[in-house]
């Protein structure tokens, strides 16, 4: 695959990604709510409760057992909890696993051979031909590095 091609698809699925959203924004009505809109003021009150401790069950199951030192141990004191991850944050890391390759929840040896494999086949010193392959490559080859240090950074905690 050619790297005006990797370009355009990559633009294109961003594009794509875009139009959703703004098809979901215009089209008027939410599908998050479902069923709650028949809800009364009390019902609704324990729902979104009931949702807020689901998901943060969710949350630190996610996270797993925390570790524990030995002078936290006998002091008390509890250490502050890791800054929670946003929907721009699982964004970020969904198109860093696109744009490396590999399916979403891989392990650091795939990600790294992914883009070892990419940097060889896309790197700038094969594509010097034109100033507009050369720029095109440089472009390619931050993206994936940019995507491979989110990655190693999200693997590795």
């Amino acid at each position: 695959m050619s790297i005006g091609k990797r370009l355009i698809d990559l633009a294109r699925s961003e594009l794509n990604s875009l139009l959703d959203k703004a098809a979901e924004l215009d089209d008027g009505h939410d599908d998050r709510w479902g069923d709650l809109a028949g809800l009364s003021d009390d019902e609704l009150e324990a729902e979104l409760e009931r949702r807020r401790l689901a998901r943060e069950e969710t949350e630190e199951a996610a996270r797993g057992p925390r570790p524990t030192s030995a002078g936290a141990r006998g002091s008390g004191t509890r250490r502050a909890d890791p800054p929670r991850r946003t929907a721009a944050g699982d964004d970020a890391v969904r198109r860093a696993y696109a744009a490396l390759e590999v399916p979403p929840g891989s392990d650091f040896e795939t990600i790294r051979k992914a883009y070892r494999r990419l940097m060889r086949k896309y790197h700038p010193d094969l594509h010097g031909g034109t100033p507009a392959a050369q720029r095109a490559a440089t472009d390619l080859t931050q993206r994936l590095t940019e995507a491979y240090k989110l990655l190693e950074m999200q693997t590795k905690r």
